[in-house]
């Protein structure tokens, strides 16, 4: 038994940072303290040192898209942006609707990919059986058109999943308009967003907001005591006044919103519960064609940095709702945290270190960035992962 300690960084502690040494052993944290010897050490001088990143919402697209993305090149793209921990969408090519495609998933994705991957489940207007069978840990349920033919179409089918599926485990939810027309796709939003919200009320339902993106959104969430809320970065940093640059690589659901939305969504920011990537890896040739979404595992934990550089958020609540809060909502354990117990995975970041996007250089398979050429400052140096160095000195060992 080897023990690992990480010595002289600044250790984010969950609500404060402090210059500490980390010990892990065991795959586990072992102790935080000061002068602590181990039979390796990592220098981590001027570092952060942040509990392994967790992102609820990836689109990893194996099986079915493989050609997009796959558990090991997405597993990659993970760890190099600092995360250790991801869940998986369901609506591959191949949908995850039944307990035979979850267990291939999962099968896949522990001889492949280099982070922990877990798994939501689809929810369709007929798969009720199968999802009893599967017992996962999440449902997803769109509401709205998206990526994939997982809509749900019968009018009594999200009652039936909010009373069947167990109430202690989290409901995910797609609710963003299908319009094109600005106006028009936020109202269908709205409405679609709060009609879920106040079944889910009444019935006292766990839910979880996937993407929001706009602050009105934010607000008809948050008077509903039992549904968290996500943000995506893309949502964040981007407007319609970045489509003509994007061109054929704008399209994304919830699509980009105007440049007044995206300011208001960055002051409604404290009420969200998780920053959540929404990874949606194409290939060229797809977005072209009109495919929707963004990759954003490798840009994510930057882009925020950058962001509480600058100051528009708080470095301590930004590292929250990327680490402990996923991790509490999504049940995963003793993970998300810097804690004597907890899973040994670690982030180490070098917050000084100023570089520029380029897609070409990223482990995703895609190999683009709606962030190309933007100036992001703090870049991932180190990940540990159950106590073992897997990517050092900004690359794979």
């Amino acid at each position: 038994m080897t023990t690992l300690v990480i010595k002289n960084g600044l250790v984010f502690l969950g609500d404060s940072f402090e210059k500490k040494d980390v010990s892990i052993e065991n795959g586990l944290i072992k102790a935080i303290d000061n002068n602590l010897q181990g039979d390796e050490t990592i220098d981590a001088d001027g570092f952060f040192v942040l509990p392994g990143l967790i992102d609820p919402h990836v689109h990893l697209r194996e099986p079915g898209d493989d050609y997009k993305e796959d558990f090991t090149t997405g597993g990659r793209a993970a760890i190099a942006g600092g995360f250790t921990t991801v869940i998986d969408m369901p609506n591959n090519k191949i949908p995850t609707t039944t307990k035979e495609r979850l267990e291939e998933k999962i099968k896949l994705a522990k001889e492949k990919a280099l982070c922990d991957v877990f798994f939501h489940f689809g929810g369709t207007d007929d798969n009720f059986d199968e999802i009893r069978e599967a017992d996962p840990i999440s449902l997803k349920l769109y509401l709205a058109k998206t990526t994939g033919e997982l809509m749900l179409h019968d009018s009594n089918s999200l009652e039936k999943h909010f009373v069947n599926f167990p109430k202690d485990r989290p409901i995910v939810l797609h609710a963003c308009g299908d319009s094109k027309d600005q106006k028009e796709n936020l109202d269908q939003g709205y409405s679609t967003t709060e009609n879920a919200l106040d079944l889910a009320s009444k019935i006292e339902r766990k839910v979880h907001l996937a993407h929001a993106s706009t602050k009105k959104e934010i607000e008809i969430a948050k008077g509903h005591k039992t549904c968290t809320i996500e943000v995506a970065p893309h949502h964040l940093f981007l407007s319609t006044n970045d489509a003509e640059k994007l061109g054929a690589f704008k399209n994304v659901y919830p699509i980009l919103r105007s440049e007044t939305e995206r300011t208001d969504l960055w002051g409604s920011l404290q009420m969200v519960d998780c920053i959540a990537t929404d990874h949606a890896p194409h290939t060229v040739e797809d977005k072209k064609a009109g495919a929707s979404g963004f990759p954003g595992l490798e840009t994510s934990l930057a882009l925020m940095l950058t962001a509480c550089d600058q100051g528009l958020i708080d470095r301590v609540k930004t590292l929250q709702k990327m680490s402990e809060n996923p991790g509490k909502i999504f049940k995963l354990g003793n993970r998300g945290k810097i804690a004597p117990g907890y899973v040994g995975d670690v982030t180490i970041v070098d917050p000084k270190k100023e570089w520029i996007v380029q897609g070409s250089e990223f482990e995703t398979k895609c190999k683009w960035s709606p962030f190309e050429g933007r100036s992001l400052k703090g870049k991932v140096h180190t990940v540990i992962k159950e106590g073992k160095i897997k990517y050092a000195e900004y690359e794979f060992l």
